[in-house]
This record gives C-alpha cells, sequence and structure tokens, in this order.
C-alpha cells in the first residue's frame, strides 16, 4: 500500500460519523446494509451518511452494489488487510513489540478465562439487549450471584424494555442496574467463561466474532417485545419462566467447575 492510501484510509476513518458507520457496517458482515438500515443504526440523516458513504468509498474502506431497488454496503476486507499490513511492515518494520495482533486482547482474555482465581464471568447476549438477555441476567444473579459475574450485551444495543421490570418484581426478582450494553464494549475487555446466546441472528454474529468465550451455549427463545401488545406481558412472563427453568438446569450441570475445553452447547 502506498502511503497516499495508507492517509486517505486514516483520514476517512479521522471523523465520529464515518467512524460510526464503518463499526455498523463490520456488525454487518459479508451480506451488507443498505443504506436505510445503516440510517437506522448510526442515527444519522440520509443526506449525511450518504456524504460520509462517499468518503469511505473514495478512501476503498466501503463499497456500494445496487441490489434490486436497495444500494448495499459492505466493507473491502482486502483494503483493510493492506492498512494493517502497512502499519505492520512498513511502518513498523515487523516489530512485534510496536504493533501485536488486532485480536489480541480478545484471544488474551479467552485464555484468562481458564484461571481460577476469580468467579466466572457468563455474558447474555441477544440483539438489542432490551429484553431477553436482561431478563437472563437479571434472574441468574438472582438465582446465583454469589458463584458468577453476571453481564449481558446486544449487537445492536437498544434500551431496556419497559415490561422486563415488572416482570422481575413478579417474581422479586431486582432490576436495578440493567442497562443496554454493546457487545463491542466487552470484547477484549472482560474474560468470558460461557457466553449465552438468546437469538439466532445473535448466534450467528457472535460465530463470525473471534472466539471471546471458553464456551457458546445456544438457548434461541422468541423476542417477547416482538409479540402484539396485548399479548407482550404474557410473552414476558414465558420468557422468563422459560428462561428460569432452563438455567436451573443449567446450574444442576455444575458450570463452574466444568473442564477447560472450548465447546458449544444448547439446552
Amino acid at each position: 500500500m502506498e502511503p497516499s492510501a495508507a492517509i486517505a484510509a486514516f483520514g476517512a476513518l479521522a471523523h465520529p460519523a464515518r467512524l460510526a458507520v464503518f463499526r455498523a457496517l463490520a456488525r454487518g458482515g459479508r451480506p451488507g446494509l443498505c443504506a436505510g438500515e445503516l440510517a437506522r443504526r448510526t442515527g444519522l440523516p440520509a443526506s449525511t451518511l450518504s456524504f460520509h458513504l462517499r468518503d469511505l468509498g473514495t478512501a476503498g474502506l466501503v463499497h456500494g452494489e445496487r441490489r434490486g431497488r436497495s444500494i448495499v454496503y459492505t466493507l473491502q476486507a482486502a483494503r483493510l488487510r493492506e492498512l494493517l499490513w502497512f502499519l505492520g511492515e512498513d511502518c513498523c518494520q515487523g516489530r512485534l513489540e510496536l504493533l501485536t495482533s488486532p485480536l489480541a486482547r480478545i484471544e488474551h482474555g479467552a485464555e484468562g478465562s481458564h484461571t481460577r482465581d476469580r468467579r466466572p464471568v457468563v455474558l447474555f447476549v441477544c440483539g438489542a439487549n432490551s429484553a431477553r438477555s436482561q431478563l437472563g441476567e437479571a434472574l441468574l444473579r438472582h438465582r446465583a450471584g454469589d458463584r458468577f459475574e453476571i453481564l449481558s450485551a446486544g449487537l445492536q444495543p437498544g434500551t431496556v424494555h419497559p415490561l422486563v421490570a415488572p416482570v422481575l418484581a413478579e417474581r422479586k426478582v431486582p432490576s436495578d442496574g440493567l442497562v443496554a450494553k454493546d457487545l463491542g464494549q466487552l470484547l477484549g475487555r472482560h474474560a468470558i467463561d460461557h457466553a449465552i446466546v438468546l437469538c439466532p441472528e445473535a448466534e450467528q454474529e457472535c460465530r463470525r466474532v473471534s472466539p471471546f468465550a471458553r464456551q457458546l451455549h445456544a438457548w434461541p427463545l422468541p423476542d417477547p417485545a416482538a409479540a402484539a401488545a396485548r399479548q407482550q406481558r404474557a410473552a414476558f412472563r414465558s420468557t422468563r419462566d422459560e428462561l428460569l427453568r432452563r438455567i436451573d438446569v443449567w446450574l444442576a450441570t455444575d458450570p463452574d467447575r466444568t473442564p477447560n475445553l472450548p465447546r458449544r452447547n444448547s439446552a
């Protein structure tokens, strides 16, 4: 990569909105995202988004392709690799102490999860971290907060659904401190022992992320927030009770003493 191309790429990323678009496209993966979905995820007006997509495209970082009536945008993986190689080979001259693997902290966290001088960490994951994963976090903390450190996160976090606290209160489960969190904020910062994925979309995304948990458990459940308005409270209660059942079954397997071998489970 020529220095001028690297400068253009770094310059394109040196803006909060363009960086937000880049991150959203990275989350979108190979299928890409249409402009409307990108605008929804980044909160950018259509005209502003178009301006930033043009700059990212000029730098070779983003490609737009018409599919039917929409233009779908994806990251240019080859250019990203060239940019990383430029940093490692040209700028840092191959010196390992100057440039480590971009995934080193995630990999180190996964290795650190094997230590036994701390409580195992359990992470509940779903799309928006607004309903299922929030219920899971609160219920497991209520059941076994002395045995585990319990977190939750989403791929595109929204806000905690207003029915989460009431249905937890029905079972006298505290909901204090529940907030929506981005999975990206946890990668490389926490050693995750158990990631419990609660929706198929999140499971697919997690399989594309560098292994960040010692064990990945698939517990697919319908999204109670997607139920009709008159049926939502019943849907939240059903999700709560099913999560309690699965948590109790899982706790009976003594998961904090399972061997340190990576595997994928379902319940």
